[in-house]
């Protein structure tokens, strides 16, 4: 539930009346309730009464205590971890054949701005920055056709490294933009896992192994605090288009990806397709 305020004419508001032995009311924008609360706009020491700030309302209880109502909207900040999971054809598994991927999510949700700013996601109508949140410092780390054992450590097959970037617009409820970078190797990971440490450097390449990179897609559940629904799709001739770029040989984005998950056949077809998911966490 999203509590509004007056901030100029296009932000959001929060309207706090009363008038003589009435009550203090706060509408909201989803079914127009009214929570209530006995005084007079005015505060006094039996009464209730409300102060504006640019971090929210305060609203004082007829029992002389305060209570802080947020105004950030209904999604949160913070840090978010999850998993990631998929299928991949590689150059290096042979032509056409997947190989299982698995991963996990960690990230930073950083909110734009107050209520009082206005932001423009993916391009649109501006809205209140409150309701925007970037993705920051996000990364997937796992590996691809790995053997998990029983407590969870993971053996074999190929480390990878991927980051992640997108905006969150907490009005649709969904992740604009989003897009992955990946790294994938023969061997451990290097440079921060921008590079493979097998043979790096050798013939000016950067290891053995390979680069994919591709749309992430999701959902927001205001409830849970958590990306859901969430879906990734890459391709290696898209390595190194950080999403805003034309493709190698023109045509569109969608052109290098498969939408089922289906085998990529033939030189510059590699690539994968597969879920996510993210959580808001204390920790």
């Amino acid at each position: 539930m999203r509590l509004f305020w007056i901030v100029g004419a296009v932000v959001p508001f929060a309207w706090v009346a009363a008038c003589g032995g009435g009550h203090t009311g706060i509408v909201d924008d989803d079914d127009g309730a009214v929570s209530s609360s006995g005084g007079s706009s005015g505060g006094s020491s039996s009464g209730g009464g409300s102060i504006s700030s640019s971090s929210g309302m305060f609203l004082n209880t007829n029992d002389g205590s305060t209570t802080v109502v947020d105004n950030s909207g209904p999604c949160k900040g913070g840090h978010y971890v999850g998993t990631f999971a998929g299928s991949y054809t590689s150059h290096l598994t042979g032509i056409g054949i997947p190989i299982p991927v698995q991963g996990n999510v960690d990230m930073t949700l950083d909110q734009q701005g107050d209520a009082s700013m206005t932001c423009h996601p993916a391009g649109e109508i501006p809205v209140p920055c409150n309701q925007v949140f970037t993705l920051k410092n996000g990364t997937i780390t796992g590996v691809a056709d790995g053997t998990v054992a029983t407590d969870g450590s993971v053996s074999g097959g190929f480390p990878y490294f991927c980051t992640m970037t997108g905006t969150l617009d907490c009005a649709s409820k969904k992740l604009d933009q989003g897009w992955i970078q990946c790294t994938y190797c023969v061997g451990p990971l290097a440079d921060g896992g921008m590079s493979c440490t097998f043979l790096d450097g050798v013939l000016g390449t950067s290891g053995v192994g390979g680069k994919f990179a591709g749309p992430l897609t999701a959902n927001y559940d205001v409830n849970t605090f958590a990306f859901v629904q969430g879906t990734w799709n890459g391709a290696e001739a898209l390595a190194g288009n950080d999403g805003t770029m034309p493709p190698p040989d023109g045509g569109t984005i969608a052109d290098y990806l498969t939408p089922d998950g289906g085998l990529y056949l033939g030189p510059n077809n590699f690539g994968g397709v597969g879920t996510w998911n993210a959580k808001y966490t204390t920790h």
